[in-house]
């Protein structure tokens, strides 16, 4: 293969060394003529029809010269490009010898102007051929012999000591001189030649490279499109038959039971959606979207969060906010960071407490958590941001989390350009901290603050559709939802709900719930769109979706549409049906 590579580069060389070779010898017609006048200028006393005949001779040598690079240039094809090279070659050659045998009929000695003259303009080409006859040597030194000997020959046999000399100073220094500079210049051409093509190679490889990184991109999208939507069904199935199932087991042990498979359900689902992250991240399919956020606000909502933990493993936690500072960053990417390091903090931490603190320094906001955890050793410090990695659990026990937190940390931090820091001690805590640009001015608009779904809120009565291409999913929503007093409509498809809506009189639909991913590249927003259309009023619309493209939230909140992601808490569904539906 390689050496394939070699041939047709160097046949590429060929072409286009050739190539350039006519192109300059287009260009050096006229100084060609120009030259003939200034000979002929100096010839001036012989006989007129003798110059005439030199003068025609050369003439027809460039016409032939001129004939030969028209060709070339009308069809390059025609010939091999060497034999190109030799053809023009033997033209350049033949009127390098006119020219050079003009000395022996017509330069006269005893003017030493003429002899000046003559010297000079036959010197000047044999060095002026060396550039325009880089591309191909043999021009170059056909030219040097064919116009230069005449003179050195005429000079070191005239007989006078000054000529002589000066015949041998033309043969040892000065055409030699000339034919290692068209070596050189040849070199240099070929190597240059050579130098480009490969980069162009190389150029075009790149191009290569990056179009099958772009389609292992979007094959990689593809695939965990797939594998995300395809893993969540069947967990969002299994969820939906834990909360049917609960309310139908009245003993204890029956309802422990189904608590540890539910949480063992969660468990899995937690993994999933981290992988998925961690996958989306390493593919560079999750932009941040820069907006300029109240910091306390957005550290507040986290701790919120994260105080019933604090509380059950009878920590304290301690939070030293800014007031008013602005930051600008993506909000969502933001939380995202702080929710992992403060659970991470919580995890490692048996006693003590935790502190939420920030320092700014310069144009930045230095967000630092510290806990009073057991600490980490210098050897395992490289290691804590690795996936799966995790300090003292050696036993794998998924009660002290799945190694992954620090992980996605990492990788948002990057897609947010975002330096984290590490100190720890052993025995004594840790402290991470992250550095975000700080900014003068908020949004108008404040930032959507998110609350934990409430409990015992009433759905008794709904009319519920549900759509979705996967009966287990169906089946299962419709037990959840009758457990809950709702009036249930399923359908597998758009077209088989209308069917079933226009065959029988049903009254106005409470609310839709569907699946984004349907069978035959459908989607749930058509099945929205042609509720819309049946029911005189606006229909609430719920997509829940194992499909967590951000591409996808945005078009179904685009479409003014609510959109859940598949694993669904019952709590979670129960809350959102009620306040869809209000």
């Amino acid at each position: 293969m390689q050496d394939t590579i070699m041939i047709e580069e160097e046949m590429k060389l060929i072409k286009v060394s050739v190539q350039t070779l006519f192109e300059r010898h287009r260009i050096s017609l006229p100084g060609i003529l120009g030259m003939t006048a200034i000979l002929l200028f100096a010839y001036h006393h012989i006989d007129k029809i003798q110059l005439a005949l030199w003068a025609s001779m050369i003439g027809l040598n460039a016409l032939l010269q001129w004939y030969c690079i028209s060709s070339y240039f009308m069809n390059p094809t025609r010939f091999k490009p060497y034999t190109w090279a030799r053809l023009l070659t033997l033209s350049s050659g033949i009127l390098a010898i006119v020219m050079g045998l003009s000395v022996l009929f017509f330069l006269d000695l005893n003017n030493k102007t003429e002899v000046l003259l003559v010297t000079l303009f036959l010197i000047g080409p044999i060095f002026g051929s060396a550039i325009f006859a880089a591309p191909y040597f043999p021009i170059h030194f056909f030219w040097c012999i064919g116009s230069m000997m005449p003179l050195v020959c005429y000079f070191i046999f005239s007989g006078v000591t000054n000529f002589i000399i000066l015949g041998f100073a033309l043969l040892l220094a000065a055409l030699p001189s000339a034919l290692i500079l068209g070596g050189i210049l040849t070199k240099e051409f070929k190597r240059g030649l050579r130098t480009h093509f490969e980069n162009t190679r190389l150029i075009e490889e790149l191009r290569y490279e990056k179009l099958k990184v772009e389609n292992i991109s979007r094959d990689k999208s593809r695939f965990l499109a797939a594998v995300s939507h395809d893993l969540r069904q069947p967990l969002h199935a299994l969820d939906l038959f834990h909360s049917s199932l609960k309310s139908k087991l009245d003993k204890k042990e029956q309802k422990t039971l189904l608590d540890l498979a539910s949480h063992s359900s969660h468990a899995l689902g937690e993994m999933l959606g981290e992988l998925m992250d961690i996958a989306r991240l390493d593919a560079g399919k999750i932009k941040p979207e820069l907006k300029t956020i109240h910091l306390t606000s957005l550290l507040k909502e986290c701790t919120d969060e994260i105080q019933p933990l604090i509380n059950e493993k009878g920590l304290k936690l301690r939070i030293r906010l800014p007031r008013k500072e602005c930051v600008n960053s993506d909000p969502i990417l933001l939380k995202r960071i702080m929710r992992n390091l403060l659970s991470n903090a919580i995890q490692h931490t048996e006693s003590g407490g935790i502190l939420l603190g920030t320092r700014i320094r310069g144009n930045r906001i230095h967000i630092e958590i510290h806990d009073t955890g057991s600490g980490i050793s210098e050897t395992q410090l490289p290691y804590i941001f690795d996936e799966f990695y995790q300090v003292n659990n050696p036993e794998r026990d998924r009660e002290k989390g799945l190694g992954l937190g620090l992980a996605i940390v990492r990788r948002v931090a990057n897609v947010l350009n975002y330096n984290i820091n590490v100190r720890s001690q052993l025995g004594k805590g840790s402290c991470f901290s992250i550095s975000v640009p700080l900014c003068d001015t908020i949004d108008e608009h404040p930032q959507e603050i998110t609350t934990q779904p409430e409990m015992n809120v009433d759905v008794v009565g709904l009319f519920v559709l549900v759509v979705d291409d996967d009966r287990i999913i169906l089946q299962a929503m419709r037990e959840l939802l009758l457990s809950w007093g709702c009036e249930v409509l399923l359908a597998t498809s758009a077209v088989d709900l209308l069917a079933e809506l226009t065959t029988h009189h049903y009254p106005p639909a409470d609310l839709l719930i569907s699946d984004y991913r349907l069978r035959n590249e459908h989607t749930g927003l058509e099945v929205a769109e042609a509720v819309q259309k049946h029911f005189p009023n606006k229909t609430p619309t719920l997509i829940i979706s194992g499909d967590v493209h951000p591409e996808v939230q945005a078009k179904v909140k685009k479409a003014g549409y609510h959109w859940l992601e598949k694993p669904v808490r019952d709590d979670v569904l129960k809350q959102t049906i009620s306040n869809l539906a209000a």
